[in-house]
Formats: structure tokens, sequence, C-alpha cells
């Protein structure tokens, strides 16, 4: 399991929220499947977002530590 699919597992997103969303961008009555869909959407994007600030971090970390070596 790589960290991406580490961090979709452990993040929690609730039924409601993913048929809150579809609800708001206009399907009236979302299926099971459109909300087990949306959830691992929802799951992957947060995810994603951990992995994006992490690399982020390690990049001013290691801009910080050339730095701080001249």
């Amino acid at each position: 399991m790589n960290d991406r699919d580490y961090f979709a597992a452990h993040t929690y997103v609730s039924w409601q929220d993913a048929e809150n969303v579809l609800r708001n961008a206009g399907n009236r009555k979302p299926s099971v499947d459109d909300v087990i869909a949306a959830r691992a959407r929802m799951r992957y994007a947060e995810a994603d977002a951990m992995l994006a600030l992490r690399a982020e971090s390690s990049e001013v970390e290691g801009s910080l530590s050339d730095n701080s070596s001249g």
C-alpha cells in the first residue's frame, strides 16, 4: 500500500457529507453507487492534499537547511 492509499483509507468522509456534496452539485437523488464513488473521490482528494503539503514542507525544510550551511 502506498502513502496515498494509506492516507485515503484513514480519512473520514461521512455518508451524509458525500450526499450533501452531490446534492449541492445538482444530483437531487444520488444512488448508493454515486455516494460510494463521491466518498472515494473525497478521500483521495484529501490524501493528495496531505501529500502535497508534505512535499511542500520538505522543500521548505530543505531550503532552510541549505541556507543555514552557508
